[in-house]
């Protein structure tokens, strides 16, 4: 995957460490949550950002290569079929999905599109686990 732009959605507990690093890792250009008190620190912190309540403007910007879902765990099997379904590339927060038909079904949309789907496991490739 070579996503340079990525928009987060959820910035509750976990969303502001991923928005953190994403901004270092890619060009960090949305952010998304449906509570006001939860998008509103990040305006000044992000200026680059575009910062907003409704997922379908980040779907719909076609300069978006990937969408990080940091969202309530019920919420994470919509969000990333949505995207990708709209052709983005998706890291999603663990699990996935609350279903096992449904983590199928995520892997075998992500396939057909040649998107990367990925679950945001904590410490994966930290040298300390590898070992």
């Amino acid at each position: 995957m070579n996503a340079t732009t990525v928009g987060l959605v959820g910035l509750g507990y976990w969303g502001p460490n991923l928005a953190r690093n994403f901004d270092h890792l890619a060009q960090l250009t949305w952010l998304c949550d449906v509570e006001e008190g939860n998008r509103a620190p990040f305006t000044s912190r992000y200026p680059r950002a575009r910062v907003t309540a409704d997922f379908n403007e980040l779907l719909t910007d076609p300069a978006l290569d990937a969408v990080v879902i940091a969202t309530p765990v019920p919420t994470h099997y919509e969000l990333a079929t949505r995207a990708l379904r709209a052709g983005k590339h998706v890291l999603v927060e663990k699990p996935p999905a609350m279903k096992g038909a449904e983590m199928d079904e995520l892997v075998t949309l992500a396939a057909e599109r040649d998107l990367v789907l990925m679950p945001g496991h904590l410490l994966l490739y930290h040298p300390g686990v590898r070992k």
